[in-house]
């Protein structure tokens, strides 16, 4: 009898030491769908005509009319990041350094907002060879 009620004691033990190291809980998962962000574009950035002894810098402000413009859609109220790499104008071998002045942070007022992109071309540090120089720009817009 003895050793019975050793055998239950400590099975009793082992299965109370067994519940304390072992707890339970739960937690919610959730999932926020945002509207889809669009851009539309509503003009280049056009840096304009110089001549090949031009020492000066082309300069196009944001508000100016040689501005690049999107209008941006998406959730109302929401901030949006937006992102564009420096790079450089190309005409064949030729380059010429550009740089772009744009708001980098924007709210979604009403759902809708206007992003315009002005730069500096760098033409002043450039060997200026006669013609057409562009460049494929990324405009990169996430929800912050």
């Amino acid at each position: 009898m003895n050793k019975v009620f050793k055998v239950v004691a400590v099975s009793a033990l082992s299965i109370s030491s067994a519940n304390v190291f072992a707890v339970s809980d739960t937690f919610d998962a959730t999932l926020e769908v945002k509207q889809a962000i669009t851009m539309t574009k509503t003009s280049d950035l056009d840096f304009g005509i110089i001549t090949s002894d031009n020492t000066t810098d082309v300069v196009i402000a944001q508000g100016d009319a040689g501005a690049a413009a999107f209008t941006l859609s998406g959730e109302s109220g929401d901030a949006v990041t937006v992102s564009i790499s420096d790079t450089n104008l190309v005409n064949g071998i030729n380059t010429i350094a550009a740089e772009f002045d744009f708001n980098n942070a924007i709210t979604l007022t009403g759902g809708t907002a206007d992003l315009n992109i002005g730069g500096t071309a760098r033409t002043s540090s450039a060997t200026l060879v006669a013609g057409t120089y562009t460049a494929n720009v990324a405009v990169d817009v996430t929800y912050q």
